[in-house]
């Protein structure tokens, strides 16, 4: 539905931020290496995002580059992972190293990954 969402940031926490299109605040649930990685309040930022629909929640979840966001819907695909531990995930390991580890069957670092989320 949303592809990206491109505007000034208005509000960082910890585990989302809100960035205002002409008056409107979105919020935009991230990763903590995207919050460290997103910039100051006032700039300008895009976020590609996963507009996410369950029967007791709606929400977005912003990535910096698609390739966040093909990991994070690759996550999703597997059984017994949700939105949350998949932006855990993403929270503690970059996507490269990620496919690195699955390459290479680096059993203890993806052992290393926490599966919550704040």
């Amino acid at each position: 539905m949303f592809a990206y969402i491109k505007g000034e940031l208005v509000e960082k926490a910890s585990n989302y931020v809100v960035i205002d299109i002409n008056g409107i605040g979105f919020q935009i649930f991230v990763s903590d290496l995207a919050i460290s990685q997103i910039g100051d309040i006032g700039n300008i930022v895009k976020l590609h995002t996963y507009y996410y629909v369950r029967e007791d929640v709606v929400c977005l979840y912003g990535f910096l580059n698609r390739e966040e966001l093909r990991m994070f819907e690759l996550l999703l695909s597997v059984s017994g992972i949700g939105a949350k531990s998949a932006i855990a995930t993403l929270s503690n390991i970059t996507p490269s190293s990620f496919a690195l580890a699955i390459i290479t069957n680096n059993i203890a670092t993806l052992t290393k990954i926490p599966r919550s989320w704040k």
